[in-house]
C-alpha cells in the first residue's frame, strides 16, 4: 500500500542534513587489521583448508604453495596438521600467514566458495577449534557488502553500505579481546570474497577509507534490513549512561523504507462481522481469555465454546513503548459485540442402554462388562450481550502471535491498524533493530530518487561527518622459496597393499559391485565412518579395490562394504564392475 510522498519537504530536509567529507583528517590513523571470528563455519575438531597463492606457518617452519590441501584436526587438545600422508603435531595454537606474491594469497575453508584473504589463527577453546581471520579492512568489506546488500542494489546504496560497514568494524578494531567481530549477523555477515559481485567491489573501492565520525570519533554506524517506516533511537535498544552517545542519530519517519515494496511486511485482516468464520482460533482464544473477568461478572464461564464474536466495532493500536514521536505500540484495544451461551452435560450411555437378558441357569456365556457412562455437552442457543465490551491485548505476548504478525526476535514491530470498510487490516513492519540506516530505505532512495551515498547517510545519521582514514596496507612477508626448491630424497619403493576380499554371494537387494577408480596408482580413497568429509577415516582404499555399493544418496556419498569393513566413500571415485 503506497503512501503519498512529499518530495519538496524531503529534499529540503536532506539539503539541511547532508553530510560532508572532511579533508582535514585525511591522515587519521586506525587499526586496519580486523580480527574476525569465523563462527559461521561451525568448526569442531577438523578444518579443511585449500591454499591459493603462498602461505607459511608464522615461524616460517613450513611453507604451503598454491593448491596445497591441508586439514587441521584436534586430537587430545593439540592441533595436528595433515598434509597428504604426513601429520605434524603443532600444539594448542597455530597461525597461517599470507606471503607476498604476484597474485593475492587466500584460503578456502571447509569447501566454501568464498576466499578468505588474510592470516588464519587457530586455537582451542572449550574443546573445539576456533578460527580467527586477521584481514585488512578493505579486503574484509569485499566479503561483507555483497551479503549485507548485494549487487541487485544500486551503486550509491552499496557505497552507503560500505561506509557504514567500514565505520562499524573500525570502531571495534583493536579491542582488548581475542577478536573484534564475528562473521554472523551478531556483527556483520562475512562470507569471504567472491568474484561474482563486481558492483559491490566497486562500491568498496570508490569509498576506500571513508568512515563516519561524531565529535572526532568513529561513530556506531548501526543499520538494519528495514525500520518499518520509522528509525529507532540507539538508547532504546542499547541503553547508555552517556545521553550523547548516539547524538548523531534521531527518531524520524522514513517514507523511503515504507514505500519500498521489498521491505518486510506482514498483514492480518479481521472482518468487522466475522460470521460463521469467526475471528480465527488463536485470536478467539486470546480475546476470550482477556474477557474472562467481564464474562465471570455476567455469570458466564470463560470458555471458548461459550462465546461468539458478532461484531468488531473498533480496533486501536495504543500505549507507545517510548515517548513521542515513537510509533512502537504495545497494546491493541478492541470494542466488540458478543453473544454467549451455556451448556449442561448429559449421560449418553443412559439414552442407548441395552436391556439385560433373562437369567438362564444353564447359560455358559461370559457376561459383558457394563460400559462406563459418557457425558456430552448440550449447548443452549446463543444470547446476545447488549453492552459493548472493551478488551485489550498485549501486542508482543498475545496479539502478534495470534495474528501471525511476528517478524523480529526484538519484539519491536511497528503495528498499524487500518479501517478498510468491511474489515480492519493489521500491518506489521520492521526487520531488525531499526537503528540507523535502513537497507531497504537506502535502496529506494538510490533507485527511485537518484540520491547519492552522502544524501543517504545524511538522512540516517544527520549529525555524522564523513572522514577519510589512512588504510595503507603493511607489506606481506616474503617466503623463502628455496625451501620448496630443495629436491626431496628419492623414496624407496613401497609394496602396494593387498586389496580386501569381496564376496558377491547373497548381496542385498538393490546392491551392486563397483571398483575404486579415478585415482592414481599411488593415491588412495578415504573410507569414512559417516557420509561427511569431516568424519573419521576408517581405512584407505586403493585403486581397483572392489566394493559392494549398498546405497548412494543425493549428496554424492555411497554406502559400501567389503568382507572386512563397511563405510562411506565419495561416489565420483567409483565405477560399476561392468564399466
Amino acid at each position: 500500500m503506497k503512501r503519498p510522498f512529499r518530495h519538496v519537504v524531503i529534499w529540503m530536509l536532506l539539503a539541511a542534513l547532508l553530510v560532508t567529507l572532511t579533508g582535514g583528517q585525511a591522515n587519521a590513523q586506525v587499526q586496519t587489521t580486523i580480527r574476525v571470528w569465523l563462527r559461521s563455519l561451525d568448526v569442531e575438531d577438523a578444518l579443511r583448508i585449500e591454499v591459493q597463492g603462498t602461505y607459511m606457518l608464522e615461524d616460517g617452519s613450513m611453507l604451503f604453495s598454491d593448491g596445497a590441501q591441508i586439514t587441521v584436526a584436534l586430537r587430545q587438545g593439540q592441533l595436528v596438521l595433515h598434509t597428504g600422508q604426513v601429520a605434524t603435531v603443532i600444539g594448542p595454537e597455530m597461525k597461517l600467514v599470507r606471503c607476498a606474491g604476484e597474485s593475492g594469497s587466500a584460503l578456502k575453508l571447509n569447501d566454501r566458495s568464498g576466499l578468505y584473504e588474510g592470516d588464519l589463527a587457530l586455537d582451542v577453546q572449550e574443546g573445539v577449534i576456533r578460527p580467527i581471520l586477521h584481514i585488512h579492512v578493505e579486503d574484509y568489506l569485499l566479503g561483507v557488502v555483497p551479503y549485507e546488500m548485494g549487487d541487485s542494489f544500486p551503486l550509491e546504496a552499496l557505497k552507503a553500505q560500505a561506509i557504514a560497514a567500514r565505520t562499524y568494524v573500525l570502531q571495534r578494531s583493536g579491542s582488548s579481546g581475542d577478536y573484534d567481530v564475528e562473521d554472523t549477523t551478531n556483527d556483520q555477515a562475512y562470507k569471504g570474497r567472491s568474484t561474482s559481485h563486481p558492483v559491490s567491489e566497486q562500491a568498496v573501492r570508490e569509498t576506500e577509507g571513508i568512515c563516519g565520525t561524531y565529535k572526532g570519533k568513529l561513530a556506531d554506524c548501526y543499520y538494519s534490513a528495514s525500520n518499518g517506516g520509522q528509525t529507532e533511537l540507539g538508547q532504546h535498544v542499547w541503553p547508555s549512561d552517556d545521553p550523547d552517545e548516539y547524538g548523531y542519530m534521531d527518531m524520524r519517519d522514513d517514507p523511503f523504507d515504507l514505500e519500498n515494496d521489498a521491505s518486510v511486511v506482514k498483514r492480518f485482516t479481521l472482518k468487522k462481522k466475522p460470521g460463521e468464520e469467526g475471528v480465527g482460533p488463536a485470536l478467539h482464544s486470546e480475546l476470550v481469555m482477556a474477557l474472562s473477568e467481564q464474562l465471570e461478572a455476567m455469570g458466564v464461564e470463560a470458555d471458548e465454546n461459550l462465546v461468539r464474536f458478532d461484531e468488531i466495532l473498533s480496533v486501536e493500536a495504543m500505549t507507545p513503548k517510548f515517548d513521542a514521536p515513537s510509533r512502537l505500540m504495545t497494546e491493541l484495544r478492541f470494542e466488540v459485540k458478543i453473544s454467549v451461551r451455556d451448556y449442561t452435560f448429559r449421560d449418553e450411555s443412559a439414552l442407548h442402554a441395552t436391556p439385560a437378558p433373562d437369567w438362564t441357569p444353564d447359560a455358559q456365556a461370559t457376561p459383558s462388562p457394563t460400559p462406563a457412562p459418557t457425558a456430552t455437552p448440550s449447548f443452549s442457543p446463543y444470547k446476545e450481550v447488549e453492552d459493548t465490551l472493551t478488551v485489550t491485548l498485549p501486542i508482543f505476548t498475545a496479539a502478534e502471535k495470534a495474528m501471525g504478525l511476528s517478524i523480529n526476535v526484538y519484539q519491536n514491530e511497528l503495528i498499524t491498524v487500518y479501517d478498510i470498510g468491511s474489515a480492519f487490516m493489521f500491518e506489521s513492519r520492521r526487520f531488525g533493530h531499526g537503528v540507523g540506516m535502513s537497507q531497504r530505505g537506502a535502496q529506494q532512495m538510490a533507485a527511485q530518487y537518484g540520491m547519492t551515498c552522502e544524501q543517504i547517510l545524511g538522512f540516517y545519521y544527520p549529525g555524522m561527518t564523513l572522514t577519510r582514514y589512512d588504510v595503507t596496507r603493511q607489506p606481506l612477508p616474503t617466503a623463502d622459496m628455496t625451501i620448496m626448491a630443495t629436491p626431496a630424497p628419492t623414496p624407496s619403493p613401497t609394496p602396494r597393499p593387498t586389496l580386501m576380499p569381496v564376496s558377491t554371494q547373497d548381496m542385498p537387494k538393490g546392491a551392486y559391485l563397483a571398483v575404486v577408480s579415478n585415482i592414481s596408482e599411488n593415491s588412495s580413497l578415504n573410507l569414512r565412518e559417516s557420509p561427511s568429509l569431516s568424519a573419521d577415516v576408517l581405512r584407505r582404499l586403493y585403486k581397483d579395490q572392489k566394493l559392494i555399493v549398498l546405497h548412494t544418496d543425493a549428496d554424492g556419498w555411497s554406502h559400501v562394504k567389503t568382507d572386512v569393513i563397511e563405510g562411506y566413500v565419495r561416489s565420483e571415485y567409483l565405477q560399476t564392475a561392468e564399466e
